[in-house]
C-alpha cells in the first residue's frame, strides 16, 4: 500500500543520523492499521460534515417550508360554516382579496385588502426614507470617527435593543397621547392639542424609533471598510471634501445604505404592534388585517390567501430591487 508523503528535510538525512524517537514516531504513523484508521476519521468528517448539513436543510425544511406549504395549500381551500375548513380547492379566496370592488380602468379601488396593503407598502416606504435621511449621517460618523469612544457610542445605537418591543411603542403612547409629553411641552408655550396618537405621523414615528438601528448598522460597517487612501486621492487631485464626499465616499457606501433599506422596508411593512398601538381603524397595515381574519372571523383560508398575496407582493419588490441594485453586492457586506 503506497501512501504519497510530504519531502522534509528530515526524511533526507540517513535514517542513522536521524533521532530514535522520531524513528519510531514516523514508523507508527506509517504503519497500515493507523493509515487505515486515519482514512476512517476522514470519512467520518465528511459525513459529519454532511449529517450536520442535513439538519441545518431538514430544520429549515421543517419549521419555514413546510408551513409556507401549508399555508399556501389552506389558500386554496374554504370556510365552513362555524370556521370549520372546506377541503375544495377554489380560487375564491384570491378573486375576492384581488377582484372584488376593483374598477381599473376608472382607477375606483374598493377593496379592503388591496387599499391597506398599499397603506402597508406606504408607511414602509416613508419609514424608510425617514430613517435613511436620520440614519446615514450617524452611521458615516461611526464607521469614519477613530474616536476611542466608538464602542460606547455602538452600544447607544444597539441599546434599544434590549428593551422590548411593546415597552418601546407604549412609551410613544406616553409621549404622543392626550396628557402625554408632547403635548404637556407644547401646551407650555401656547399650543393646545388633544394629542397626536392614532393617525400615520404617530406610526411612522414609533416604526423610524424601532427601525433606526437597521439602518445605521450596515451604513457604518459600509463606511468603515472604505479605504481611506481613496479619499485622500481625490483630494490630492483637487476634489473639495464635500465633493470627495459625493464622488467617493457616498457611491462607495451605497451596499449599506441598500441593505439597511431593504431590511428597514421589509420589517416596517410588515410590523403589527406600531398600528395595533400608535394607529387607528384608518392606519391598519396587513398584518393587522390577516391577524384579525385569522383570529376573530376565524377564517383562515382567506387569510393565507391575504398572507400569500403579501408574499408574492415583497417578492416582486425585493427582485425589482436585486435587478437594479444587486443583492449580492449588498450581502457581500
Amino acid at each position: 500500500m503506497s501512501e504519497r508523503h510530504e519531502t522534509r528535510a528530515e526524511d533526507l538525512r540517513p535514517a542513522s543520523s536521524q533521532p530514535l524517537r522520531f524513528r519510531l514516531w514516523t514508523a507508527v504513523l506509517r504503519a497500515d492499521p493507523v493509515v487505515r484508521g486515519i482514512q476512517v476519521v476522514k470519512r467520518r468528517e465528511r459525513l459529519l460534515t454532511v449529517i450536520q448539513a442535513g439538519l441545518g436543510l431538514a430544520w429549515m425544511a421543517l419549521f419555514l417550508l413546510a408551513p409556507l406549504v401549508y399555508i399556501l395549500s389552506l389558500s386554496f381551500w374554504q370556510r365552513g360554516a362555524g370556521g370549520t375548513i372546506v377541503y375544495e380547492a377554489t380560487m375564491a379566496n384570491y378573486r375576492e382579496i384581488l377582484l372584488q370592488n376593483v374598477d381599473l380602468l376608472g382607477w375606483q379601488i374598493g377593496n379592503t385588502y388591496l387599499l391597506i396593503l398599499w397603506q402597508s407598502l406606504k408607511f414602509g416606504f416613508l419609514t424608510t426614507v425617514v430613517t435613511l435621511a436620520l440614519g446615514y449621517v450617524p452611521g458615516y460618523f461611526l464607521g469614519r470617527t477613530e474616536s476611542r469612544y466608538r464602542s460606547l457610542l455602538l452600544l447607544f445605537v444597539v441599546l434599544p435593543f434590549w428593551v422590548p418591543l411593546i415597552i418601546r411603542y407604549y412609551a410613544w403612547i406616553l409621549v404622543l397621547g392626550n396628557d402625554g409629553l408632547l403635548t404637556t411641552v407644547l401646551g407650555w408655550i401656547g399650543v393646545a392639542s388633544n394629542g397626536y396618537l392614532y393617525n400615520d405621523v404617530a406610526v411612522v414615528t414609533g416604526l423610524v424609533q424601532v427601525l433606526l438601528p437597521f439602518m445605521i448598522l450596515p451604513i457604518y460597517n459600509t463606511v468603515n471598510k472604505i479605504d481611506d487612501e481613496y479619499i485622500e486621492s481625490a483630494k490630492t487631485m483637487g476634489a473639495s471634501p464635500l465633493r470627495a464626499f459625493y464622488e467617493v465616499t457616498l457611491p462607495l457606501s451605497l451596499p449599506g445604505i441598500s441593505a439597511g433599506s431593504i431590511l428597514v422596508f421589509i420589517l416596517a411593512v410588515g410590523s403589527f404592534m406600531a398600528p395595533a398601538l400608535l394607529g387607528g381603524p384608518a392606519n391598519m397595515m396587513v398584518a393587522n388585517l390577516i391577524s384579525q381574519t385569522f383570529g376573530q372571523a376565524f377564517d383562515w383560508p382567506l387569510a393565507s390567501a391575504m398572507a400569500m398575496v403579501y408574499l408574492v407582493v415583497l417578492f416582486a419588490i425585493i427582485t425589482v430591487f436585486n435587478r437594479f441594485v444587486g443583492l449580492e453586492e449588498v450581502f457581500d457586506q
